[in-house]
């Protein structure tokens, strides 16, 4: 196993950017990568009062991982795959589906790609390779070692990444994905989420070894350790790691350690070291050293960005709900007699409560 700790501790401190990774990002890409994650921030927030208002079911918050989330998804090429757990909305995004409709998923309209149906789950986007998945944790790492596997088979340049919580390294699904994906060498990125908690479960309950990188040496897989809060870091560890699968060398498991804001609610300390490490404003400064980022500069992003993420959520939120007889589409292609009887059911009782005088 390899380590890039020296992104986390030796090479830079919580206020900079590694110094090495840094070097290598373009100033185009640099000030996309920001960019991305302002966005990323102001959806959270606004998808955060959602939810706390009841207007959509449920949202996981990813502020403070956006670094871990958007600098994954950068290092990828078109043809790789993408599989999220239930923080990456950002990656989706990255890599290109529309604002819009992550909006439509989040409200679980008639228009979302799983037409309302998944919206306890993570977006996709089959155009940009965004697999579709379960929202329980850690089900979908056999999934993406399955398209990695398969990829290898056919010969194909093709990664798929894969990300989950240090929570889901509990599951079963885990080590047999991770296993297999030793055994047959598949091209597979497995990016751990380490934000020290899973729900209420500290990462310490999840392993009794240093960190979680580590396990990557009894499946056979390359192992990294990175700082989640350098989205130049992670950009780089997650290159590196592509480029390790295209000379057929396997998967990587990358450790992102990040730090959510308010993860320390009740210790004023560790809310201003969260402040010291914010992804978005370790960033920002660096900008600012390269001449990329000034105050006026970050005032009009901030307006573009509000007005993308409100025209969004107010189309999403005014579009029409699924029918109740859509349930039973998309499941087969020619529809069974006993679920042909039961929408035939739901139906009359639909024409029937309409008909009733009021």
């Amino acid at each position: 196993m390899t380590s890039s700790d020296d992104a986390r501790d030796g090479g830079a401190t919580p206020e900079a950017l590694h110094e090495g990774h840094a070097e290598g990002v373009s100033d185009e890409l640099a000030v996309a990568l920001y960019e991305q994650m302002v966005l990323a921030r102001e959806l959270d927030e606004r998808l955060i009062a959602l939810q706390r208002e009841g207007r959509i079911i449920s949202h996981s918050s990813a502020v403070g991982e956006e670094a871990a989330i958007v600098g994954a998804a950068a290092a990828l090429r078109d043809e790789d795959w993408v599989f999220l757990a239930g923080r990456e909305m950002a990656a989706a995004l990255w890599r290109g589906m529309p604002l819009a409709a992550c909006a439509h998923h989040l409200f679980g309209t008639a228009r979302s790609a799983g037409k309302g149906r998944n919206v306890h789950g993570s977006p996709f986007w089959k155009p940009t390779r965004v697999a579709s998945v379960s929202p329980l944790s850690g089900t979908h790492i056999p999934h993406a070692v399955g398209v990695a596997w398969a990829a290898r088979a056919r010969r194909e340049d093709v990664a798929a990444l894969v990300f989950f919580g240090e929570g889901a390294t509990s599951s079963g699904d885990f080590h047999t994905g991770l296993n297999f994906a030793g055994v047959t060498r598949a091209p597979v990125l497995a990016i751990c989420r380490n934000n020290g908690w899973a729900t209420s479960t500290p990462a310490s309950r999840q392993t009794a070894s240093e960190g979680f990188a580590v396990k990557a040496l009894a499946y056979g897989l390359h192992g990294v350790r990175v700082d989640g809060g350098d989205v130049t870091a992670v950009l780089g560890v997650v290159r590196e790691a592509r480029a390790r699968a295209s000379k057929g060398e396997g998967g990587t498991l990358i450790e992102a350690v990040t730090t959510p804001r308010n993860q320390n609610a009740d210790d004023p300390a560790g809310d201003a070291t969260w402040h010291r490490r914010d992804p978005i404003a370790r960033m920002r400064r660096h900008l600012e050293a390269r001449g990329l980022a000034s105050a006026e500069s970050d005032e009009r992003l901030a307006a573009e960005v509000r007005a993308d993420v409100d025209r969004a959520l107010a189309e999403a939120s005014s579009a029409a709900q699924p029918a109740a007889g859509a349930c039973f589409d998309d499941v087969y292609a020619s529809l069974p007699w006993h679920l042909r009887e039961q929408r035939d059911e739901l139906n009359a009782a639909r024409v029937a409560s309409a008909e009733e005088p009021s």
